[in-house]
């Protein structure tokens, strides 16, 4: 017995490496997955991080990250472990005939998986300490935080990581032995070559599948940027996940059955066999297939959406920001008066005041119905789409600020929105009406922005403060009270010099009459390039899990379906097909069976877009252009990869096959 006992642990090691071909490729992806865990891990339990300024968006997007990393990771590594049980079982029965015990063959594979994990582990935590610092620098470059920050290694991590691996592999083992344990030597001799049981009421899943797709595709195709969109964004994911699963196992079947009846189609050489081996396969790997789509899906959005991001970093920050230096003061103002003093405390800071603006108006909430603009009722309160503000100047002080010489005539007006145009001849303000001479396109206060739906308000130049008071009121707004003076400008110099400036114009200005502030927006820029850096950060370590996960299913999957097709193509040879119809029939099968989830998961990354690109315009994030160009950059990049893993992939089935005979 003591004997039999000493003999497990070695035909554990005999065993993992005999099995290379499915063990090493397990290996590898856990190791990139635990190695990703450990370095979110190290980087969250890094006590420089909770010190550094302006950290806190990165500790919050790094959080949710490895949040969901965790998630992620556990379904997806006991899915790649279904592989190598399947592949083992015949060995395992095999076992079992020659006489092994099912405790024995259990300690056998106990043994295995503390091999593996302590392979997984020893491989992850070292590429983690080799590489976690330079992800650091990574992680602080792209959030713009100072990089000579120091980077500890913290214990805490390590354990954590050690705990989250022994409980995916004990989660596995269980498995395992529970599948092992419950079947007969003869299942077991035969399961490696047995597949999932063809669903029933494939017709009906088949309709479900198109309708949860289609509805899927409304939502997104539909969306707008109002108070649902977020809960119509993940309706719509989970929508489309489950249509697309619905339709590989089941709307896949299918289509092969109804070109199986068409007999002048089906009875031609190359087509029966395709048709036939699909149908084979379908039955067994169309969950495979949907797992691909959807993963390929999540790589191409989730780079889109990075991308797009980081290449809009500029144009978001402008949109909040269009000015980095604003002065505020109560009431009418000598505009002339503040520009010629500011400039006084510039030149003496060695500051130069480029894109000066200063204004004057009044800002009231408005509800916007149609051309209709009326005050806020308390049934309004939580309709935000139709919520706005309008900012009312008189005709002069518009000519002063753009240094322009309109005309209006009693009862006509300017309209400017900053979001989509305004697409009326009149104004309404309550009983008050005005004709809109001209809709602006372009305003001094902040550029127009067509899709910036959610942060859009509007400016309304009417002929006379008179106008401006008397409109004022219609919303319940006194106008004398209310109205304001901004001096707006972006100090260029040293930051210094700049922090001089801000601060002896706070000294200057703060006894003066109705002031009512300076703000110096720099710190608020440099917090959102640190979430827009942290999300870049994000975005990449995603795209890059995401790709893996893809990776590796049609690894798995090409060698599951090799070993099955073997004795298959062996049995075609031997009743007359050519070695070559032979490969020209793999061939077709194999590109057919992958260009199905690649043509869907292109068709769900393009229908997405639409929702995309009204949840970036949520962070002003409204360069269309750029964002479909984004786009069909990464739909072709991802077309390529694809092809190239798709080849790799299936030289591996290749090689398998050739060993027929």
């Amino acid at each position: 017995m003591k004997s039999k006992m000493s003999l497990l642990p070695q035909m554990a090691v005999n065993n993992i490496r005999k099995n290379g071909s499915t063990y090493f490729p397990y290996i590898g992806v856990s190791v990139f997955a635990m190695f990703t865990y450990f370095v979110f891990d190290l980087i969250l339990k890094n006590d420089i991080m909770h010190s550094l300024p302006k950290a806190a968006y990165a500790i919050v997007l790094v959080t949710i990250g490895f949040g969901l990393l965790g998630v992620i990771m556990v379904p997806f590594l006991y899915y790649t472990n279904s592989f190598l049980i399947k592949r083992r079982k015949k060995e395992l029965g095999l076992y079992s005939i020659l006489g092994m015990e099912k405790k024995h063959i259990g300690i056998m594979m106990f043994w295995e998986s503390l091999m593996l994990y302590g392979i997984v582990m020893t491989g992850a935590i070292v590429l983690g300490l080799l590489f976690s610092k330079l992800i650091f620098l990574l992680l602080l470059n792209l959030a713009g935080l100072p990089v000579e920050a120091d980077f500890s290694i913290s214990p805490r991590a390590i354990l954590d990581t050690l705990v989250f691996y022994a409980f995916v592999t004990g989660l596995n083992l269980f498995v395992n032995l529970v599948q092992v344990g419950k079947a007969r030597p003869v299942e077991l001799m035969s399961e490696s070559k047995k597949g999932e049981k063809e669903p029933k009421h494939i017709g009906l899943m088949t309709v479900l599948g198109l309708l949860l797709l289609g509805w899927g595709y409304y939502l997104a195709i539909s969306s707008s940027l109002d108070s649902m969109i977020f809960m119509n964004f993940f309706l719509a994911v989970f929508l489309v996940i489950l249509g697309t699963y619905f339709l590989f196992t089941s709307g896949s079947i299918a289509l092969l059955r109804f070109l199986k009846k068409r007999k002048k189609y089906y009875y031609r050489a190359d087509n029966f066999v395709t048709v036939s081996g699909m149908l084979y396969r379908m039955k067994k790997n169309a969950a495979s297939l949907s797992n691909i789509c959807v993963f390929g899906t999540m790589v191409m959005i989730t780079v889109i959406c990075t991308l797009s991001v980081w290449m809009c970093t500029d144009s978001i920050i402008g949109l909040f920001y269009p000015r980095t230096f604003k002065v505020t003061f109560l009431g009418k103002q000598d505009e002339t008066a503040f520009q010629t003093e500011l400039e006084s405390i510039a030149d003496k800071n060695g500051v130069v005041l480029d894109d000066y603006l200063s204004y004057c108006y009044v800002k009231v909430p408005v509800y916007k119905e149609n051309h209709l603009f009326r005050a806020c009722r308390e049934e309004d309160k939580y309709d935000y789409a139709n919520q706005y503000s309008i900012k009312l100047t008189d005709l002069d002080a518009y000519n002063r600020m753009e240094g322009a010489d309109m005309t209006l005539e009693p009862g006509e007006a300017l309209v400017f929105a900053t979001g989509s145009d305004w697409g009326y001849d009149k104004l309404l303000f309550g009983e008050y009406e005005y004709r809109v001479k001209e809709e602006l396109m372009q305003c001094k206060v902040q550029r127009k922005a067509p899709r910036d739906e959610f942060n859009c308000w509007y400016l309304a130049v009417l002929p006379t403060e008179e106008d401006v008071n008397r409109v004022a009121e219609v919303f319940g707004v006194n106008a004398a009270e209310s109205r304001v003076t901004e001096i707006t400008a972006n100090p260029m110099g040293e930051s210094e010099a700049v922090d001089a400036f801000r601060q002896e114009t706070e000294e200057r200005f703060m006894g003066s009459e109705n002031y009512a502030g300076c703000m110096d927006y720099r710190e608020d820029i440099q917090d959102l390039e640190g979430m827009y850096g942290g999300l870049l950060f994000i975005g990449i370590f995603y795209g890059a899990i995401f790709l893996v996960c893809l990776l590796i299913i049609m690894y798995y999957k090409q060698i599951t379906e090799g070993f099955e097709d073997q004795k298959n193509f062996e049995i075609m040879q031997k009743v007359g097909m050519s070695d070559e119809e032979i490969r020209k029939t793999i061939r077709k099968q194999i590109l057919l069976v992958f260009a199905l989830p690649l043509a869907g998961a292109l068709l769900h990354t393009l229908v997405g877009m639409k929702m995309v690109i009204v949840l970036m315009a949520a962070i002003r994030c409204v360069e269309v252009p750029l964002m479909l160009g984004c786009t069909t950059a990464v739909c072709v990049v991802f077309a390529v990869l694809y092809s190239i893993c798709y080849k790799r992939t299936s030289a591996t089935y290749y090689r398998i096959v050739k060993q027929m005979g």
